[in-house]
C-alpha cells in the first residue's frame, strides 16, 4: 500500500516496487493520475481514491487491501501536503490541511493496517517525512512541525512494535526535483533563481530524484533492513551532515 503513490517520489516507489515482483495498492486523492500509473504498470499495479485525512476513507482501503491479499507486507505513508507560509500568516484551515495530511494521515494508515500485521508478527512501514523534519526552516512552521512529528511518531510506534515482527522507519528526503518542488518555486519572485538556491545548499551540488529516495524506501522495505527499527534517514545530498 503506497498513499499518495500517483506522483512524484510516490510515483517512483511504485514503479521500483513493481521492477521487484510487488503488487501495489495506490491510494491517492488523485484517482485519475493512480489509475493512469495502475493502467501503464498493468495487473500488479490497482488504485483507489483516498484523502489520509479523513478515517472512512482510510478504512475504506484498509479493507480493499485485506480483501484482496491475504496480507499487507509494506506500508509506505506517503501522502503530503506542503504550506510555505509564516506563523502569523498560516490560517487555521491550512495548519489543519497540513497536520491532518502529513501527521493524522499515517497515524490512520497504521491504525488500520498494522494490527493485522502485527497478529502476522511481519511487516515493513515506511514513513516519509522530510528535511524540514530535521532542521528549520522559515516559512515552515507548519509543514515542517508535521513532519517533525511524524519523525518522533516513527520512534515511538517503533517501541510499540519492537517485538511484534513488524518494522517501521522513516525516510527525510532533502531537495528533490518533484512536483511539489515545482510548485514551491513557482511562489517565488524568479523560478529559476528559486532553483538554483535550492541546489546551492546541496553539499553534492545538484538536487536529488524521486528515483533515489525509491531506492531508500525499498531498502526499508527489504529484509536488507531487517536490524533496522524506528531508524530515520535522510536521503538529502549530504545537508544534515555539515
Amino acid at each position: 500500500m503506497i498513499t499518495g503513490g500517483a506522483n512524484g517520489i510516490g510515483a517512483a516507489t511504485v514503479r521500483r516496487f513493481v521492477t521487484e515482483g510487488a503488487q501495489v495498492l495506490i491510494a491517492d486523492r488523485d484517482l485519475e493520475a493512480a489509475q493512469a500509473l495502475a493502467s501503464e504498470l498493468g495487473a500488479a499495479v490497482s488504485a483507489m481514491a483516498c484523502d489520509v485525512r479523513f478515517e472512512d476513507q482510510v478504512q475504506a482501503v484498509a479493507k480493499a487491501a485485506y480483501d484482496r491479499w491475504a496480507h499487507v507486507d509494506i506500508l509506505v505513508n506517503n501522502a503530503g501536503s506542503e504550506l510555505n507560509r509564516s506563523y502569523d500568516e498560516t490560517t487555521v484551515e491550512e495548519w489543519d490541511r497540513v497536520q491532518d495530511t502529513d501527521l493524522k494521515g499515517p497515524w490512520l494508515m497504521c491504525k488500520h493496517l498494522v494490527p493485522k500485521m502485527v497478529e502476522r508478527g511481519s511487516g515493513s512501514v515506511i514513513n516519509i517525512a522530510s528535511l524540514n523534519g530535521l532542521v528549520g526552516f522559515p516559512l515552515s512552521t507548519a509543514y515542517g512541525g508535521a513532519k517533525g512529528g511524524l519523525v518522533v511518531f516513527t520512534r515511538d510506534m517503533a517501541i510499540e512494535l519492537a517485538a511484534t515482527g513488524v518494522r517501521i522507519n522513516c525516510v527525510c528526503p532533502g531537495v528533490i526535483e518533484t512536483g511539489m518542488m515545482e510548485r514551491w518555486t513557482d511562489l517565488m519572485p524568479d523560478k529559476q533563481e528559486a532553483k538554483r538556491m535550492l541546489t546551492s545548499v546541496m553539499p553534492i551540488g545538484r538536487m536529488g530524484t524521486a528515483e533515489e529516495v525509491a531506492g531508500a524506501i525499498l531498502f526499508f522495505a527489504s529484509d536488507d533492513s531487517s536490524l533496522c527499527q524506528g531508524a530515520v534517514l535522510a536521503v538529502d545530498g549530504g545537508f544534515t551532515a555539515q
